[in-house]
């Protein structure tokens, strides 16, 4: 499971010993070294601004604290698929590792319990991993992708979920462009007028907004399953094992 984590207490500055004069003069040196140091890093991010438009933020997207919700989702923010009698719940961020498994584990057979009509997939997207995507806030954008979906194009929100497990990059990394989930979009049938506002970030409010609710209401990490309500009591990362919320046996 993926959990929010607490940074580490920098190094303590180390310290050492001489004559004064001999300080006096290693102080004039380092003040002179630091300014040029100084000038130098100045001069650096300067040209790094002007030469990379991602240093100064991405394009401009949806206002700063706007929340704007996906049409159709529910007063908390649950975006269902399917309409069976047992409701699994399902936190995620689409970078998280676990998340990952989980899909490959279940991801099948929650398509044939759907298929069946046995069960409503309710999913909550979440981004608390954007620090681990070299600060194209990957979590958040891909979030926003399937809000998209969701809000303009939902009869492919499913499929379009299961295509972003299929292409998940690892931690670490940028993660993929907003050309590049337009382009998965595009692949499972989400026309181009829906996927040209990815870029757009419209949704990236909501999706802050439903992060902080999952962590307010008790949910430690992803991913996190529900089944009526309830926590899983089985394996998430056992193939199948999800069957067993509807009485039938994990092939």
């Amino acid at each position: 499971m993926s959990t929010r984590t607490q940074s580490t207490r920098p190094p303590a500055p180390r310290t050492g010993r001489g004559s004064s004069r001999t300080n006096a003069t290693r102080y004039r040196v380092a003040r002179w070294v630091g300014i040029g140091v100084l000038v130098a890093l100045v001069v650096a991010v300067i040209a790094v601004v002007v030469r990379d438009p991602a240093a100064t933020d991405r394009a401009p997207r949806a206002a700063d604290g706007e929340v704007v919700a996906p049409s159709g989702v529910g007063p908390e923010g649950s975006i269902a698929v399917g309409d069976g009698p047992v409701t699994v719940t399902i936190y995620f961020d689409y970078l998280c590792p676990a998340c990952g498994a989980f899909e490959q584990a279940n991801g099948e057979t929650l398509q044939q319990l759907l298929l069946a009509e046995d069960v409503t997939v309710d999913l909550r997207p979440i981004a608390f991993l954007d620090h681990l995507s070299e600060g194209t806030e990957y979590s958040t954008r891909s979030a926003n992708a399937l809000a998209t979906v969701v809000d303009a194009d939902p009869d492919h929100a499913w499929s379009f979920h299961r295509a972003l497990y299929a292409h998940q990059p690892p931690e670490g990394v940028e993660g993929l462009t907003d050309d590049q989930l337009a382009g998965i979009a595009h692949d499972v049938g989400v026309p181009s007028e829906v996927t040209a506002l990815f870029a757009e970030g419209r949704h990236e409010g909501w999706v802050a907004q439903q992060t902080t609710r999952a962590f307010a209401s008790g949910v430690e990490g992803t991913p996190t399953i529900l089944v009526d309500g309830k926590p899983f009591a089985g394996d998430p990362y056992e193939a199948g094992s999800l069957a067993s919320v509807v009485g039938q046996p994990a092939p």
